[in-house]
């Protein structure tokens, strides 16, 4: 969800590169309102969710820490939601796990 989808499981784990110059981890995708998050996750699913559903959903990461939410500097009604150092931490470790 925040990250590109073409890459392989190996591509995360290249010890070529550093973490600031990983041709993955450096685009990150940001998600600058709900409504953006919430097509994406419906995409991902592939049913409709509700509003609710999504504030739920957000609220159980970030109360994990594994979301960064900020105002978004366009639209101050609107949040920018991105992927914590955290978040990335616990999502390379489950990669990691499907490796091996």
């Amino acid at each position: 969800m925040f990250f590109e989808p073409n890459y392989s499981l190996e591509d995360f784990f290249s010890q070529g590169f550093t973490f600031n110059d990983h041709p993955v981890l450096a685009k990150i995708k940001k998600y600058n309102s709900l409504e953006q998050l919430r097509k994406t996750l419906e995409h991902r699913k592939g049913k409709p969710l509700t509003r609710g559903s999504i504030n739920g959903y957000i609220k159980k990461l970030q109360n994990l820490s594994t979301l960064e939410i900020s105002p978004n500097p366009e639209d101050k009604k609107e949040k920018t939601i991105t992927i914590s150092y955290l978040g990335m931490a616990f999502f390379l470790q489950n990669l990691y796990n499907k490796l091996n």
